[in-house]
């Protein structure tokens, strides 16, 4: 076996190396090295066999690929044992060491085994050196990068050349919509100039930490690019295992399906609109044409959310040191059916150990007395196949524009109308915040002012709503009547809507002789989205208690479900309120069981 390293001292903080080096595939594109076809096969007990076949120095490499290994963010590597070519096995990889609150040491490695005579020299004397005269080139790039002198983040990435006409087109298009001047700027730039890895697969809301800038200003501005033939939107179903989409691109919600697979899990799993099913964009070909060969399958800057991977033989134990658990974790496994809530209450008091057993159906913890020469975890595979095993974050992260997301702001609903499921379609939604209002006194006031100026009136306090919903990032489903349904992603921005929308429509003050109050209601929970006569609509039992919450009101007051008064935002919001609000058993049409409903006054 040859080894080759190379070392470097970065004056930056771990923290801060991390997240660059660790992204493998746009490593691999400035190292120069070629693209990778895959071949992915999948295996009886869980997870898939990967092949990689590439061509290198005019000689056909083909490998088994066995899973990245990593520990956030003190390492990474990866083994690949050759079938064909002058290597019979590599391990690649990079150590990252703190050596002081902003200085960190890398060493980055090949252990390279030759299959033969010109695999030593390929190793000694042209690979070694050219990858050593390369990843010092990285490293001065990366220091640039790092102290704000380049805008990219590795050399040498490829950039296609714009297609001028088409470009110029698509922002005369933009001007004439009402944006900050610099964002245009910005979006020019940024066309023109960022590597083709960055135009793919672009997500808004990361894209907005980086520019420093709004998220949904962001999201508005590349929602009118696309409109103007700039960019192309589209929807990916991420595996709730990898959280990276296998499956092919749809550019349209029509053509999602309720259920994917992911060829490297090798799981089938449900779209989930609110999680799984991702929106990104992409630069139109015609304005510039990228390039999306694939140069690194899976590794760690693939997946942000695991924070550590390890791969285990059949029979296999190894020690496993796990980072503080501050924040929800759990351990999952395609090799296991059932994932497992790792706690810092979990971990073994002083003088023992954690073992952590991989059986096929489960994980299975056990303390164990402290060996002499290591504590920590102990990880065991007990079975006759392979185990992955990750420590993955619980929570989705929230730089994720889900479909629940975008859909559910009306901005986006005004621009893309026709972006709703197959009329054959059902996809799960696992958590909406769902908004009814209503007006007490309507009717009345059609009897007392007449038709037309009580409409003017109702159709007021409909732009009323469907601006307050808008502001608040929610949109508005669909009105009945005089009653509005909204819906929302987030707790807080309803609170915040039903709060704004009671202080705007002051009815008692509007005209003499009107006596219209508003009723609403607030309700989350599990329900379907689906196409309702080429609408966006959602179905199911927290959609109809929502609704018959709203009944529940007497007129400039808010009605909340028991789930939906103990969420932590409800006790922000009664805060701010000036009434106490009042406790009320219901039973309510077509529910078997009554209901804790809370009433609060809001005017």
């Amino acid at each position: 076996m040859i080894r080759l390293e190379s070392q470097y001292d970065v004056a930056f903080p771990i923290e801060r190396i991390w997240p660059i080096l660790s992204r493998t595939e746009w490593l691999n594109r400035s190292l120069g090295l070629p693209p990778v076809k895959y071949e992915i096969k999948p295996r009886a007990e869980g997870g898939s066999h990967i092949t990689g076949q590439a061509r290198i120095l005019g000689q056909e490499f083909r490998w088994r690929e066995l899973p990245f290994e990593w520990s956030e963010p003190e390492y990474y590597h990866v083994r690949r044992i050759f079938e064909t070519g002058p290597f019979a096995e590599t391990v690649l990889g990079v150590n990252l060491e703190a050596r002081a609150v902003d200085r960190t040491r890398v060493l980055v490695y090949s252990e390279i085994t030759p299959r033969h005579a010109l695999g030593k020299f390929l190793a000694k004397r042209l690979l070694g050196p050219k990858a050593k005269r390369d990843m010092r080139r990285i490293m001065a790039h990366l220091d640039e990068f790092l102290r704000g002198r380049t805008k990219a983040m590795y050399p040498r990435l490829p950039v296609q050349p714009i297609n001028e006409t088409a470009l110029q087109a698509g922002l005369k298009q933009m001007r004439l919509i009402n944006q900050p001047p610099e964002l245009y700027q910005r979006l020019e730039a940024w066309l023109r100039e960022s590597p083709d890895v960055e135009l793919t697969h672009i997500r808004p809301f990361v894209m907005a930490r980086m520019w420093n800038r709004d998220r949904w200003e962001v999201f508005r501005l590349l929602l009118h690019a696309t409109r103007a033939g700039l960019l192309d939107l589209s929807w990916e179903i991420l595996c709730p295992n990898c959280r990276t989409s296998r499956g092919p691109l749809v550019n349209s919600l029509g053509q999602l399906k309720g259920q994917a697979h992911c060829d490297v899990c090798n799981i089938k799993f449900d779209a989930e609109f609110d999680k799984s099913v991702e929106l990104k964009f992409a630069v139109n070909p015609a304005v510039r044409p990228v390039d999306e060969q694939i140069f690194c399958l899976a590794g760690p800057g693939g997946k942000p959310h695991v924070t550590s991977q390890l791969w285990l033989e059949p029979g296999e134990e190894r020690f496993w040191r796990l980072p503080m658990l501050t924040r929800p974790f759990r351990l999952q496994s395609s090799q296991v059916q059932e994932k497992l809530p790792l706690r810092s209450e979990d971990l073994p008091p002083p003088g023992h150990n954690l073992v952590i057993s991989c059986e096929p159906s489960r994980f299975a913890m056990v303390h164990e007395p402290q060996g002499a020469l290591k504590s920590g975890v102990r990880a065991v595979n007990p079975n006759s196949f392979p185990i992955l095993l990750s420590l993955e974050e619980a929570e989705w992260s929230d730089e994720i524009l889900t479909a629940a997301r975008a859909t559910n702001w009306q901005e986006f609903r005004d621009l893309f109308a026709n972006e709703v499921i197959s009329p054959t379609e059902r996809v799960s939604v696992g958590a909406l915040v769902v908004m009814f209002t209503d007006l007490r006194g309507s009717t009345a006031l059609y009897q007392g002012l007449g038709d037309a100026p009580a409409y003017v009136l109702v159709r007021k306090h409909f732009s009323v709503i469907t601006e307050v919903v808008r502001e608040q990032h929610g949109t508005v489903v669909k009105t009945m009547g005089d009653a509005v349904m909204a819906t929302f992603s987030h707790a807080s921005e309803a609170l915040a809507a039903v709060l704004q929308i009671h202080q705007k429509l002051a009815f008692e003050q509007s005209s003499p002789g009107v006596n219209l109050a508003l009723k609403s209601s607030l309700h989350h929970g599990p329900c379907l989205a689906i196409n309702a006569n080429g609408r966006q609509d959602y179905f199911g039992t927290t959609v109809n208690l929502a609704s018959r919450l709203v009944g529940c009101c007497q007129g400039g007051d808010l009605s909340v479900s028991a789930e939906f008064y103990s969420r932590p935002e409800m006790a922000e919001f009664l805060q701010g309120c000036a009434h106490q609000p009042e406790s009320l058993q219901m039973q309510f049409r077509g529910f078997e069981r009554p209901h804790h409903v809370w009433r609060i006054r809001m005017v």
